[in-house]
């Protein structure tokens, strides 16, 4: 009963002895219920998404045909497959990152060797066209080029690297608080946007690495920011749950397309003119080395919010 109220927001009482096109549309549950009644067809492991509850369902059908007229009809089966599926997509995210991962790994080694030469002669020429300041100027073109590829292969070759985190066993709440402070001293801190810290005064103990953590949530922070160009609120949020913890970062800013969420962890992936899509990528590799998740949920105009769930114990 309490599962038919959670997935249809309609109490069973409300319904329950009653013809079911009082209460919903023919085709609601993604196919014709009249015509399932009429023709005898099954229905099985036919997928239904709710965006509004951000669910999806499985729906199996099932004949009743022994008994009295009054009694045959059809039994729908409704299951909630919502955790089922995002845990497919972490497992699936995380293999096609494992590939990735070692193919950019050799890749990056590739290229490292000819950018080099390709730089060091670069800047043999630049030093002997002093007098020829045009090709001087070409010269210093190519420079700059290498440099930006040299960041970008030092990132795949980060990205590539597992990460190795030392635990310890730190006061959640008290940590996050100073994170906040931080934040505020700092100068690229926008003045436009105001911070809200929602942690609970109760003490919750976990165990992390307080660096390698704290570099996840300042570049939730500062992504954060920029999404808020015309200011807003920034929200730090502390929940604890039965054997973990969740952290969430919100902000007002402009929102994520629901495309967009499903690749905002890949590589390479980025909605900035400027970003290498490897922040995010590599926040997820802290959460997930401290045995935790992290999530994302976005409406476009109406901001974001990412949290973090680790655990309490290990």
């Amino acid at each position: 009963m309490n599962q038919l109220k959670k997935l249809l927001k309609i109490k069973a009482e409300t319904i329950l002895f009653k013809r079911y096109w009082e209460f919903f549309p023919d085709d609601y549950f993604g196919f014709s219920m009249r015509e399932a009644l009429k023709f005898g067809i099954p229905h099985k492991l036919l997928y239904k998404s709710y965006p509004n509850d951000r669910k999806e369902v499985e729906i199996s059908t099932s004949f009743v045909f022994d008994g009295p007229k009054i009694d045959q009809g059809m039994i729908l089966i409704i299951r909630d497959i919502s955790e089922k599926q995002k845990l497919q997509l972490i497992a699936n995210r995380g293999d096609r990152m494992k590939e990735l991962g070692e193919m950019a790994s050799t890749i990056a080694h590739e290229i490292r060797n000819p950018l080099g030469g390709i730089r060091g002669y670069a800047s043999l020429l630049y030093r002997d066209l002093h007098e020829a300041k045009h090709l001087q100027e070409m010269a210093g073109y190519i420079i700059d080029g290498t440099k930006s590829l040299e960041k970008i292969v030092n990132a795949v070759l980060h990205y590539s690297k597992p990460i190795q985190i030392q635990l310890q066993t730190i006061e959640i709440g008290s940590y996050l608080k100073q994170i906040g402070k931080f934040i505020k001293v700092d100068p690229a801190f926008p003045e436009n946007v105001k911070i809200a810290m929602h942690i609970p005064d109760s003490p919750l103990l976990a165990p992390i690495d307080p660096e390698a953590l704290k570099s996840a949530l300042l570049n939730l922070i500062f992504n954060a920011f920029q999404a808020m160009p015309e200011g807003g609120l920034l929200t730090v949020s502390l929940l604890k749950r039965e054997n973990s913890c969740q952290i969430a970062i919100s902000d007002t800013g402009i929102g994520i397309e629901e495309e967009q969420q499903k690749n905002l962890f890949s590589p390479f992936f980025t909605t900035k003119q400027k970003g290498n899509g490897l922040g995010l990528v590599e926040t997820q590799k802290i959460v997930q080395a401290h045995f935790g998740a992290i999530d994302v949920r976005s409406q476009p105009g109406k901001g974001a919010t990412f949290t973090i769930s680790l655990p309490l114990k290990r």
